[in-house]
Parts: C-alpha cells; sequence; structure tokens
C-alpha cells in the first residue's frame, strides 16, 4: 500500500500519524479480507504478552487458530493473562511459559525444554527503565531485554524456524527515528544514563537486525513494525508525562498491535523479508540521513550481538 500526497504531509507531522487519527485514516486504505484466514496448525510464541500489544496479538493469533505460548517474566501475571485469554476466546489453544527474555541463561533454558514447531516468533517484550539496571549476567537491561534476549531466542531456535519456514517479528518504536547506532551508548556505557536514549538505541539496533536476519535467513520471514503511540501499560508506567499529555489521542492496544497480526496471518508479508511496517504498510529506517549507520556499524553490531548471546555455534551463517 502506497499512501497518496496528502496522506505523507500528515504523516510528517508525527503526531497525525502515530496517534489515533493516523491509524484511523490509514485503515481507510487497508486491504479487506486480508485477515479472513486460518492459523490452524500453525504455534506461535508470544513474548511479553501478558498485557498491551503482546496479550491482543496473542488473543488475535488464537482467535484466528493458532496454538498460542505465552512468554512471560512474571509467572503470576501471566497465569492472570492466561485466564483472561481463555475466557475471551473459548475456541482458542493457549498456554503458558515463564520467560525472562533478558536472561540468557532463561533464553537457553526455554529452548531446550520445548520441542514443538515454531511458525511465528512474536518479539515483543520490552523495557524502558529510566534509571541503569543491570542483569546478573552483567549486561544493561533495556539492551538485554530489547536486544540480547530476542537476538539469541531467534539464533538458538534457527533449526526449527527454517523448518517450519517461519515467520519472526519485532516490535519496535517509531522513537528510534532521530537516533544513530552507537555501539557504546546501546549497550549503556555512558557517564549519565537516560533510559529514553537507551531505549531508542535498542529500537535502532531491532530495525538493523531485522534487515540483517532476512539477508541471512532468506527461507525465514523478518519483520520489523512499529505500532505509533499506543494506551499500553508500558507507556503509562514508563513514560508517565507522556502518557499524561497524549492520552486524548493515543491508540487503542487493539490499533497499535494490527499490523503486528496482519504481518504474522496475511499472505501478502509473506513475499517479502527484512522492512519496516507502520500501519500494514512499508515506513522508511531512517528519517534522517545523518542518522544512517555504515555497513561496518551494522557488522559490528551484529557481531556484539553474536559474541555477547555466545550463539555462533549454532551453525548462523557468516
Amino acid at each position: 500500500m502506497k499512501r497518496g500526497a496528502w496522506d505523507r504531509l500528515l504523516d510528517a507531522t508525527v503526531v497525525l500519524s502515530f496517534g489515533r487519527a493516523g491509524y484511523e485514516r490509514h485503515a481507510r486504505a487497508f486491504h479487506p479480507g486480508e485477515l479472513e484466514v486460518s492459523l490452524a496448525g500453525k504455534t506461535a510464541w508470544v513474548t511479553g504478552a501478558n498485557s498491551g500489544i503482546g496479550y491482543v496479538t496473542a488473543r488475535a493469533l488464537g482467535a484466528l487458530g493458532a496454538r498460542v505460548v505465552l512468554l512471560c517474566r512474571d509467572e503470576a501475571r501471566g497465569a492472570s493473562a492466561l485466564a483472561r485469554i481463555r475466557g475471551e476466546v473459548p475456541a482458542g489453544a493457549f498456554e503458558l511459559d515463564r520467560l525472562d527474555i533478558s536472561s540468557l541463561a532463561d533464553v537457553r533454558a526455554v529452548v531446550a525444554r520445548r520441542s514443538e514447531a515454531v511458525h511465528l516468533l512474536v518479539h515483543n517484550a520490552g523495557v524502558l527503565p529510566l534509571q541503569r539496571t543491570t542483569t546478573s549476567e552483567g549486561h544493561e537491561l533495556t539492551w538485554a531485554t530489547n536486544v540480547l534476549g530476542p537476538f539469541a531466542l531467534t539464533s538458538l531456535l534457527l533449526p526449527n524456524l527454517r523448518q517450519a519456514k517461519a515467520r519472526v517479528l519485532t516490535v519496535t518504536s517509531g522513537g528510534m527515528y532521530p537516533v544513530r547506532l552507537g555501539l557504546p551508548a546501546l549497550q549503556g556505557q555512558v557517564e549519565r544514563f537516560d533510559g529514553v536514549a537507551a531505549y531508542a538505541q535498542t529500537k535502532r539496533s531491532e530495525v538493523i537486525l531485522n534487515a540483517l536476519w532476512a539477508a541471512r535467513e532468506p527461507g525465514i520471514r523478518f519483520h520489523a513494525m512499529h505500532p505509533g503511540w499506543a494506551d499500553t501499560p508500558g507507556v503509562q508506567h514508563s513514560l508517565p508525562r507522556f502518557h499524561g499529555l497524549t492520552r486524548q489521542i493515543l491508540r487503542t492496544p487493539e490499533q497499535g498491535a494490527d499490523t503486528l497480526v496482519w504481518l504474522a496471518a496475511a499472505e501478502r508479508p509473506g513475499h517479502s523479508s527484512g522492512q519496516l511496517w507502520f500501519d500494514r504498510a512499508e515506513a522508511p529506517t531512517h528519517a534522517f540521513p545523518w542518522t544512517r549507520e555504515s555497513e561496518r556499524e551494522r557488522a559490528a553490531l551484529w557481531g556484539l550481538c553474536e559474541r555477547l548471546t555466545q550463539t555462533a555455534p549454532a551453525g548462523l551463517p557468516a
């Protein structure tokens, strides 16, 4: 779907694009019937599925017939979400497994104890801590949760994903647009920690890695998407001032998750890989020329992730 000049002009305002009005305007151009599909026989793993966009996505995929595994860090919240989702989609097949995506040990453990084919892997879990926090494995929490954990999970599942001809989907953020990749800042190696800046760095990295994965694994479909400004618990808790100022124009979680569900289920995204999407249309990965990273920097990001997650033996192409 290509947008016309008037749409592009309104989108340039950001507020009239990322908010609810932008979704409603873009939705008028959606192709009808694209989500009238069955995902019966497919298994989806959704990280951070206990609330917000992850929960809505898990519910939608289950309603389309997929068997959905809710991967949640907090077992109590996960159990509550599981009970709620089963009540809302009684005919769906849902189950819960515990995964703290910031822990590489947890990632290895969940891959080791589960043997089913994974047709849809949804990297939704993310954090935006305002204070610098280090995981037990020595990594800054934002970096570990948003980048290292998902990289490790994808890497360790590669044989499975290849066999299933899977789709791997990553939820990123439009907040990455003003940011240029910086590996020290990405890892939290800064004099003064800024949670929003750290988050933006990880979101920029997710988009870069999405394209690199697509180039290395042509049998798997990789897509990144950003949901716009959605009213989710994550926004409410991490950005209370932003939420207070924008709550009247924020998207619903369902509107924020729409493109994620579309990427998972519709036929059209199965014919491409490596793109960034927004409201079911391909979006630019850079808004400003000075944010473009070099090929050397992209390779350095990949190498850093591979080294820190120790996933090279999994058979990743060079």
